[in-house]
């Protein structure tokens, strides 16, 4: 009894910390994962390394739930689709992952709302003919909500410029997307100091912006953004290709 009773002691002094051993192996494998993230979806990451990506954020979400999680998740799926242009099905279905990772999130930030609009917004391609209205008007109240939460966001900005940039004039569109993306580059890349919190957009919101001028036959001005912009980002290759053509 004696010996019974020594060893019950002893594996209760030890099991606390074997389970904060291992809790914290599966904080560590999180922060592993996501050390770094936007390093790790970018333009330039190949589409095996960002399905190999997206499947470790999977196995970790499906572990611990965390919008973290989901966000970076959702933008795998968003980089992902942009790979598979070519294989409509494949183009699909990832942005369907994307938006049902973000829906799911309970309470959404300002970032959940501008990348949703910017899924949605894609995903309009699929849509039937009925539901376009109704669906471009969510991707629309997204980017709103978003700017309402964060109005200094810089992707909050982008996705609303976007909305405009790809909306029909006879729609309302084509209105305000400059704006938007001449806030977008005035703005901080990232004022959440969460090291897992995104910062990209900037260099996009310079090529659209320098599209949007393009478009409206404002050569010049297209081409003053499309060269600061790739002057602070000489590897995008949007910019790229417009200064070029400029």
């Amino acid at each position: 009894m004696k010996k019974y009773l020594l060893l019950l002691a002893f594996v209760l002094l030890v099991m606390p910390g074997q389970l904060l051993a291992q809790a914290g192996g599966q904080n560590q494998s999180a922060a592993s994962v996501l050390t770094n993230i936007q390093q790790k979806i970018t333009w330039r990451t190949p589409a095996d390394s960002l399905r190999q990506v997206a499947a470790a954020l999977d196995e970790l979400r499906a572990k611990s739930p965390n919008a973290y999680l989901s966000y970076w998740g959702a933008f795998a799926q968003y980089h992902l689709y942009f790979r598979a242009t070519q294989d409509k099905k494949t183009a699909e279905k990832a942005l369907q992952i994307g938006i049902a990772l973000l829906e799911e999130v309970s309470t959404k930030t300002a970032e959940h709302y501008a990348l949703l609009s910017l899924l949605q917004g894609l995903n309009l391609e699929f849509a039937s003919f009925l539901t376009i209205p109704f669906k471009a008007n969510a991707v629309k109240e997204n980017t709103e909500k978003a700017l309402a939460l964060a109005p200094n966001n810089l992707r909050a900005h982008y996705a609303r410029g976007i909305n405009d940039f790809y909306t029909p004039s006879q729609y309302g569109g084509g209105k305000v997307a400059a704006d938007h993306f001449k806030k977008a580059i005035a703005l901080p890349e990232k004022t959440d100091p969460n090291p897992y919190a995104p910062d990209w957009g900037k260099a996009d919101a310079y090529s659209y912006l320098a599209q949007t001028y393009k478009k409206a036959g404002q050569t010049e001005l297209a081409k003053q953004y499309a060269t600061e912009g790739l002057a602070k980002y000489p590897n995008h290759g949007q910019l790229k290709s417009l200064v070029a053509k400029l």
